[in-house]
């Protein structure tokens, strides 16, 4: 099987890699350490940039959760109080929940059943959390491109519109796919997206009006203006693509990831491009595009949970 850049594995094997070195530096560094008695400055530069891991490593939980709540509350006031707008604020106010208030129910739980199921909801939750450090890993893995792939195509992902005109937003996406484009000679851009209900004209043509207003020849945009979801964006463009074609998908960096793993599982190899977003609003999509793609592998995610369930049944059951 080849390397997969699309699957969570590719996280788990970077942050593996990672590990592995750190241990074998650690090895090294024991393995030589008469050597660094012998020369002092190395072990006082090693033991400098060992206190900094050990302060990041401790602040990170908080300025991690820090920074959720700022931007969940930022985002409430500058988009309004709706249900989407809160996922960054209610995983703020839940990680600080499990880490304060949760362990105190570890008390009432002694020896009885309700410890197995503590532990068990504690192990789920952990889950979830390791696979968004996975999906984070990954994702950032599948916005990285060291040199840039020869494609024949590129699909822009459409979004909302301001009338007829596209939103920053959705200008953000084409402006990433005109970097490129301007790049890979020979590309073809393929602006997609259909019509909304409350929409005057469809996404995809109001992309295509954008980019030529940006000078790019009408001949190098081919619109795709009937689809209503990502997963339909990528099938519907791809059908207008020729046969064997290579291409990439551009969008917010936040979104390329689950477009990567919807194009996978329509049996398409793609590569994905990352459009900057305002910091604010990224954590927030963030959040959305990870339930979604818990949604998305809700039969693994199923899977998992019952199996973490028949471990600690057996467990109450052995009484261990």
């Amino acid at each position: 099987m080849g390397h997969e850049p699309r699957s969570l594995w590719a996280g788990v094997s970077f942050v593996t890699f990672l590990l592995t070195t750190a241990v074998f530096i650690v090895a090294i560094l024991m393995r030589y350490s008469e050597f660094l008695y012998a020369h002092q400055w190395l072990v006082y530069i090693i033991a400098f940039l060992a206190i900094i891991v050990t302060i990041c490593m401790v602040l990170w939980p908080f300025v991690l959760v820090s920074a959720f709540l700022y931007n969940g509350i930022k985002v409430i006031l500058n988009e309004g109080f709706k249900f989407h707008n809160l996922l960054s604020l209610g995983f703020g106010l839940f990680c600080i929940a499990y880490l304060v208030i949760w362990p105190m129910f570890g008390h009432f739980t002694d020896k009885n059943i309700w410890m197995y199921a503590y532990g068990y909801l504690g192990s789920v939750t952990v889950y979830f959390l390791l696979v968004m450090v996975m999906y984070t890993v990954t994702l950032t893995l599948n916005l990285v491109h060291l040199k840039l792939p020869k494609l024949d195509y590129i699909v822009v992902l459409g979004a909302g519109l301001n009338g007829t005109e596209v939103t920053p937003l959705l200008a953000a996406r084409i402006d990433r796919a005109l970097e490129i484009y301007r790049k890979t000679p020979g590309l073809k851009l393929i602006m997609s997206g259909g019509k909304g209900p409350d929409e005057v004209i469809a996404e995809g043509e109001a992309m295509r009006n954008y980019a030529v207003k940006q000078g790019i020849p009408a001949d190098d945009i081919i619109v795709e203006n009937k689809s209503t979801t990502t997963y339909e964006n990528i099938l519907f463009s791809h059908r207008l693509m020729t046969p064997e074609a290579k291409f990439g998908i551009a969008t917010n960096s936040y979104h390329v990831y689950r477009a990567l793993v919807i194009a996978k599982r329509q049996g398409l190899k793609c590569v994905g491009f990352g459009a900057k977003t305002r910091w604010y609003f990224t954590l927030n999509a963030f959040m959305r595009e990870y339930i979604a793609y818990l949604r998305i592998t809700y039969k693994l995610q199923l899977s998992v949970i019952l199996a973490l369930g028949v471990v600690y049944m057996a467990f109450a059951y052995l009484k261990i």
